[in-house]
């Protein structure tokens, strides 16, 4: 059976959506105790040690640059992040949209300007029928609403279904969406991806690729929280 009794709670006036209590947002507390990404690899935001010189790049983008330019994960997906994250998608509490891609406006408007488009990371059609939404185009929605810049659903599409990317390691990962997305339209010079969690970077990577050859100039990724090396699998 559905619990439907967090979202009368949040019609009704609203609770934390982690420790219940009252109020319309997350309580002060829970927002003190969020896991932030303080000190994340300038490239794709991995969190990083605290010895790590700032600016250096983490192994894997040095090993191998990936196509997007710049990644934005205000948080670290731990607990209570795949909390919050994991209630807006897997268990359809819209309601946390607004807060998640509040928390990632912020953010947004710190480190970046000049964003032209918010293009959301489209997922499968069998995907998207199991689950009856897609949290990259909620997400998507949102921040476009809060920070006035257009987004389009219908620009980056996939060209295949691609298999589950859950259980698969990072070179997996990146041969499972190769190939997998295209651009379509005339798009501007510099757009941001918009997921929820980055795990490895082999989704944004691969979407950013074709953007790259539709004639983006600039990608970003714009995304809730960026997976731990330890993590990852």
């Amino acid at each position: 059976m559905v619990n439907i009794w967090p979202i009368i709670d949040h019609l009704a006036g609203g609770r934390c959506p982690l420790c219940n209590q009252p109020g319309q947002h997350l309580c002060a507390p829970c927002t003190a105790a969020l896991p932030h990404n303080h000190h994340p690899c300038p490239r794709c935001a991995l969190p990083l040690p605290a010895d790590v010189p700032a600016g250096v790049y983490c192994a894997e983008c040095q090993a191998r640059t990936p196509a997007f330019d710049l990644v934005i994960a205000p948080l670290v997906y731990q607990t209570p992040v795949d909390e919050l994250v994991a209630g807006f998608k897997y268990h359809r509490r819209l309601y946390l949209g607004p807060l998640l891609a509040g928390i990632v406006a912020a953010a947004a408007h710190r480190e970046t300007a000049g964003t032209e488009l918010l293009l959301p990371v489209p997922m499968s059609a069998a995907r998207f029928r199991e689950r009856g939404f897609n949290q990259a185009a909620e997400l998507a929605r949102c921040l476009a609403r809060g920070n006035g810049i257009p987004w389009a659903a219908d620009r980056l599409l996939r060209t295949r279904e691609g298999g589950h990317q859950q259980a698969l390691g990072r070179r997996s990962r990146r041969r499972n969406v190769r190939g997998v997305f295209a651009a379509r339209g005339k798009l501007p010079a510099k757009v941001a991806l918009i997921d929820d969690v980055v795990t490895t970077g082999a989704t944004a990577d691969a979407a950013s690729r074709a953007l790259k050859a539709a004639g983006v100039e600039w990608v970003e990724v714009w995304t809730v929280a960026r997976t731990p090396k330890e993590k990852e699998v």
